[in-house]
């Protein structure tokens, strides 16, 4: 039997949210995934074959790193481990190295300057940003060493992603608005969420300038998008005319000028594999609001999202995902008021749909998504078409 290999998933902000995107994209292409150990910020994981490092960096949105597994060994045993271990395959005599240490004493770190010392290397210990490393301009290498109860775990970076892809897709593009679309980190994410395989169709009915769109296309799927104000839905279309050019995607796009509210005006019914989207939340908010304000928002809103719905569950197909951002807003009494998303699942013929359910890690769905800077809460939610 051929033992199976073990890899680190380090990810970013919202560690749970990356784990969720990560299980979804692995269960939408069925490939056997075993989460083995969860840390702060990291997930141990096992496969029965090599992964592609670095393709599956490039296209999940919240791991910042995928690292290799050396070897696992208990405490007493570690410097020696770390001293035989194969930590650089090169042929220079200079690099440098990072250890990054969850759970551990930063100690450890010394351990490897003794390695590469024995090693007759001239290793210097530096952090190097992300989109440096994953640009592989220097002989580096970048070390995990992670505790977990009396057992230590020591994996070595294979593959690494770059944020500045993300800022150059977003900043690059022929339109922005920065005060009311999706950060293009947090658009692929919910992309990855819909659990669903490349060459399907999907929508965002509330498109705006196509973040959610153009993060589509370039995984691989088909999408459309419909857009209430028309100027908008003119700089959508020119945004993805822009990535299919830029990036040579074979993705088709169309994107109409219309209202989410009437959805099967538009498209034809059960021809959507998923919905992905983030729809109106409201007002922009400068401060908390006040309790009145809040009712008078939400009271709003649940009435868009019941229409919203109400339409959606007609053009999905039959166990077809909705990925959808609500809003939730804390007043400046801290009370919380909410939509009903219960009354709108129950009536339309939704479930919730967790990726992680039978996994021996679960994520939370929905997910609470908040930033610091946010003064409007959001769940992120996914979501199954009951078949009839």
């Amino acid at each position: 039997m051929v033992p199976e290999l073990q890899y680190v998933f380090l990810f970013g902000r919202n560690p749970k949210l990356s784990y969720l995107e990560l299980a979804s994209y692995f269960k939408a292409r069925e490939l056997a995934f075993k989460p083995i150990a969860w840390f702060e910020r990291a997930c141990m994981v096992s496969f029965p074959q090599e992964l592609s490092a670095e393709a599956l960096v490039e296209e999940l949105a919240g791991t910042v790193k995928i690292a290799k597994l050396l070897f696992s060994c208990n405490e007493n045993e570690l410097e020696e481990r770390i001293s035989s271990a194969n930590l650089y395959e090169g042929t220079k005599n200079k690099i440098m190295y990072f250890v990054d240490v969850i759970n551990a004493s930063p100690s450890v770190r010394e351990f490897f300057k003794d390695a590469f010392k024995r090693q007759r290397l001239k290793a210097v210990h530096k952090s190097v940003a992300p989109h440096i490393l994953a640009k592989k301009s220097y002989e580096y290498v970048d070390i995990t060493v992670i505790k977990n109860d009396s057992k230590f775990f020591v994996a070595k970076t294979i593959a690494c992603s770059n944020p500045h892809k993300f800022r150059e897709r977003d900043i690059n593009r022929p339109f922005t608005e920065p005060e009311i679309m999706s950060s293009v980190r947090l658009a692929r994410i919910l992309v990855n969420l819909s659990c669903t395989m490349p060459k399907a169709t999907i929508l965002d009915p509330f498109c705006g300038i196509g973040t959610v769109l153009q993060e589509a296309m370039l995984l691989g799927y088909d999408v459309k998008g419909l857009e209430l104000n028309p100027e908008r839905a003119k700089h959508c279309m020119e945004n993805l005319e822009w990535i299919k050019k830029r990036f040579n995607t074979s993705a088709d796009f169309e994107v109409k000028n219309g209202d989410a509210k009437k959805l099967s005006n538009y498209f034809e019914n059960e021809s959507i594999d998923a919905i992905v989207t983030e729809p109106e939340l409201g007002p922009l908010l400068k401060t908390l609001p006040a309790e009145q304000e809040a009712k008078q928002i939400v009271s709003t809103l649940q009435r868009l999202y019941e229409k919203f719905f109400s339409e959606a569950k007609l053009v999905l197909k039959p166990e077809g995902k909705i990925v959808v951002v609500i809003p939730q807003f804390r007043t400046k009494n801290s009370r919380l008021f909410t939509i009903n998303m219960d009354k709108i699942l129950h009536e339309n013929g939704f479930r919730i749909f967790n990726a992680t359910k039978n996994l021996p890690i679960k994520a939370s769905v929905p997910y609470l998504y908040k930033e610091e800077w946010h003064k409007i809460e959001r769940l992120i939610y996914v979501l199954e078409k009951v078949l009839k």
